[in-house]
């Protein structure tokens, strides 16, 4: 309590040697955190983070020039993970009459409950010292119990919740749930001067990018809850692409904000934000400004990592046993009703030997129909194990023939790179520009082809080709006679070892 009423009375005494300017809240003011260093704004957000692992820095001045110190600087690391995710780093903030300074530690964890539906929870947990940096109110006999050397160190933790649904997450923030000073030895706000946050944003697949990484559009909505100021309403997007972001956003208090950044050799990110002042600014101080850098590094997870075992045959297979069965147990239960109804009518005409003969043939009947649902049973089982080893028995025999290109033919080898399948692709053009591989994409499927593509990561471009073959001898003929009569133009071949 005495810590709140100190910094109460301190923030009174220091409003009037600031004339008319408007003090800073007390937060990190992050609210344009929507890429690198997300977790800041919220912790759960370190679950959306593309990258297995990501060093961020991230720096802001506010309402002032470039060429002056940050107010705001974040050095972090996140780690994603299966299920969760787990960073820390290091920070410093001012808002002209404290600066914080020190350490924090980010955890999230997503609560998966069915498909659709999760439950993400996390938290922030910061260690700072807290340091007066503007001394004039400062007398011969200071009236506030604070420290002699104007210095506290306070501990924080900032709880997060988001429910999810399909694309649509509804969440909330509570920047200073718990906080304690070591000096004071007690909690640094009241329960009626907490900050909270509301959020709800949702994620539009725009349809470029890759089926692994496609292009987002993200709108979000937000109010933060600030005591002794008045409540901030915002909305902001941004639009994710593979090589590039943009963002926009407006806030109540600091007000509208445009960014964008790019990526450059696969794992270095840079990015920047100008935000426009609102009438809260002093009146020679503008803009504020914001300078994000990132690197990320770790292998990407892939999802099939055994060559020849292909997990939606399996999964279609599984689900023709489980038909097959269920229809041989339906058969054998009709089999039963219309058995005991013939048996009811011999009975009732008075012929039990009919009776005996038919309950017979019932249960022969029933026999039949299990013994002929386990041949079922045990012939799907050879034949997967029969199509797994000829998958991999014809992907090895594939990988070790020798091929030696013929005088004029234009060939050429490759290794695997991700998920393609090896084999002999009838290539038909190559494109580095989306627009124009859409259209010849087009082309084709107006003159009746079915092509079909691949993106190389390795050069940035799509491969279009019209079909794989399992051997040269078939890639070849097919070449020459331009694909049975149905492609006129020029076609060579891509083997993928």
């Amino acid at each position: 309590m005495a810590k709140s009423i100190s910094a109460l009375m301190l923030l009174m005494a220091v409003i009037p040697i600031f004339g008319q300017e408007v003090p800073l809240p007390a937060d990190f003011r992050q609210h344009n955190l929507l890429s690198i260093n997300s977790s800041l704004f919220n912790p759960v957000f370190s679950l959306r983070q593309d990258p297995r692992h990501r060093i961020g820095l991230w720096t802001r001045w506010q309402w002032q020039t470039i060429d002056g110190d940050p107010t705001t600087l974040l050095l972090n690391y996140t780690g994603k993970f299966d299920g969760f995710a787990l960073g820390g780093g290091l920070f410093q903030n001012n808002n002209r009459l404290f600066q914080h300074t020190g350490g924090m530690v980010n955890f999230a964890y997503d609560f998966r409950i069915t498909d659709e539906f999760s439950v993400a929870a996390g938290f922030n947990a910061f260690a700072y010292r807290q340091e007066l940096t503007d001394n004039r109110f400062i007398i011969q006999e200071p009236i506030l119990p604070f420290p002699e050397d104007n210095q506290d160190f306070i501990i924080q933790v900032a709880p997060a919740i988001e429910l999810k649904y399909n694309d649509l997450g509804v969440g909330f923030v509570f920047e200073n749930l718990f906080d304690y000073s070591f000096d004071y030895q007690e909690a640094v706000s009241r329960s009626d001067e907490k900050i909270v946050i509301g959020m709800a944003r949702y994620d539009f697949e725009t349809g470029g990018g890759s089926a692994a990484s496609p292009d987002r559009f993200t709108p979000m909505v937000y109010f933060k809850k600030i005591p002794g100021f008045d409540t901030q309403i915002g909305l902001n997007g941004i639009f994710n692409a593979s090589r590039y972001w943009i963002q926009g956003g407006y806030n109540s208090f600091y007000g509208p904000s445009l960014g964008a950044g790019g990526r450059f050799l696969q794992h270095l990110s840079i990015g920047g934000v100008v935000e426009f002042a609102s009438d809260n600014a002093p009146e020679t101080d503008g803009l504020s400004y914001e300078l994000v850098l990132a690197y990320d590094f770790g292998k990407t997870d892939h999802r099939k990592k055994v060559v020849g075992f292909d997990v939606e045959e399996d999964l279609k297979r599984e689900a023709e046993l489980l038909a097959a069965r269920e229809q041989a147990e339906e058969a054998a239960r009709r089999q039963e009703r219309d058995s005991l109804a013939a048996a009811r009518e011999a009975e009732a005409a008075g012929v039990a030997a009919a009776r005996e003969a038919e309950a017979a043939r019932m249960a022969a009947a029933r026999r039949d129909s299990i013994e002929t649902a386990r041949r079922q049973e045990e012939l799907l089982a050879q034949q997967r194990r029969r199509d797994s080893i000829s998958e991999a028995e014809r992907a090895l025999a594939l990988q070790e023939e020798d091929v030696t290109p013929e005088a004029g033919e234009k060939y050429q080898e490759i290794t695997r790179e991700g998920q393609l399948e090896p084999g002999y692709y009838l290539i038909a053009n190559v494109f580095g520009t989306k627009r124009y591989y859409d259209a010849f994409m087009e082309k084709l499927r107006g003159q009746g082809l079915e092509p079909q593509s691949f993106y190389r990561s390795r050069n940035k471009y799509n491969y279009v080709y019209l079909r794989r073959y399992d051997n040269i001898s078939e890639a070849r003929q097919a070449r020459d006679s331009k694909f049975s009569g149905r492609y006129e133009g020029d076609l060579w071949i891509l083997r993928i070892r």
